[in-house]
């Protein structure tokens, strides 16, 4: 609904998410008590014009093909210069039935499980990168020589998060020799991988819902049970990733991807 085909005239529902609190009252003295409080589905609608009225059936057919309840939908948005998107279930379509020569219209409605809103490229950082360094024109000191690369021997990475809600990465572990159980480490909270990894072996770990796999096989059953899969997620703020292992920490890859998430747009 770019105003190629059609353009977009209404949308509600995106600027904020809906907030629900919970209470109960009191038994004695005066108000409630506040039992809970959770940021609710996000229900979007959005309104479209054809931009062509010489293209009504053309365009007409093709939205009600497109808009299926069987398929599950990404909707992109782009306000004020910012792009980002939510997964939605469709809930109702609307095309209702008009004189044929005035500019076709149609309502469609969507229900997103998850409300946050996201962004398009999802951010990530090598917490063993090696920082290259060697560059031109080429300066070699007597004594000290040339500096060709720096390595992150802290095996430890900030995340400056300016995203609204938490977010939740998928962590990926590349092994380049034998590695003997390897931890990934948020703060306080860790997941540990009781497992021996040979050259090769990739490992990735999914923070919600809480999942890990070695070269595409569940390893779920092979993790320490004092592991906090959510205790990863990403917080607004600071965020210091850092990885172990019991043996061969310099000969693991460790690679955050996150998007970033937003209560409205």
């Amino acid at each position: 609904m770019d105003e190629t085909d059609w353009g977009l005239t209404a949308i509600d529902g995106a600027d904020a998410a809906k907030y629900e609190l919970f209470t109960e009252k009191n038994g004695f003295g005066d108000g409630d008590t506040l039992t809970g409080k959770r940021v609710a589905a996000r229900d979007l609608e959005l309104k479209a014009a054809v931009m062509d009225a010489g293209r009504n059936a053309e365009l007409r057919q093709r939205a009600k093909r497109f808009f299926n309840p069987k398929y599950t939908y990404r909707v992109y948005l782009t306000y004020m210069g910012t792009t980002v998107w939510v997964e939605a279930e469709l809930e109702a379509f609307q095309a209702p039935s008009k004189q044929i020569d005035l500019p076709q219209e149609f309502s469609v409605y969507f229900l997103a499980t998850d409300p946050y809103w996201k962004s398009v490229d999802d951010f990530g950082q090598d917490i063993a990168a090696i920082t290259p360094r060697w560059g031109f024109p080429y300066m070699d000191h007597p004594d000290y020589g040339v500096l060709v690369d720096i390595a992150n021997f802290e095996r430890s990475v900030n995340f400056i998060y300016d995203g609204d809600a938490p977010s939740y990465p998928v962590i990926t572990l590349t092994a380049d020799d034998r590695v003997t159980n390897p931890k990934i480490v948020n703060g306080s909270a860790f997941v540990r991988l009781i497992d021996e990894l040979e050259k090769g072996d990739v490992v990735e770990l999914s923070t919600r819902p809480p999942r890990i796999e070695k070269n595409g096989q569940n390893v779920l059953n092979k993790v320490d049970r004092s592991s906090n899969f959510a205790g990863l997620a990403m917080q607004p703020g600071t965020n210091v990733y850092r990885y172990e292992a019991d043996y061969g920490d310099n000969s693991l890859h460790v690679v955050i991807r996150y998007y970033k998430q937003y209560l409205g747009v």
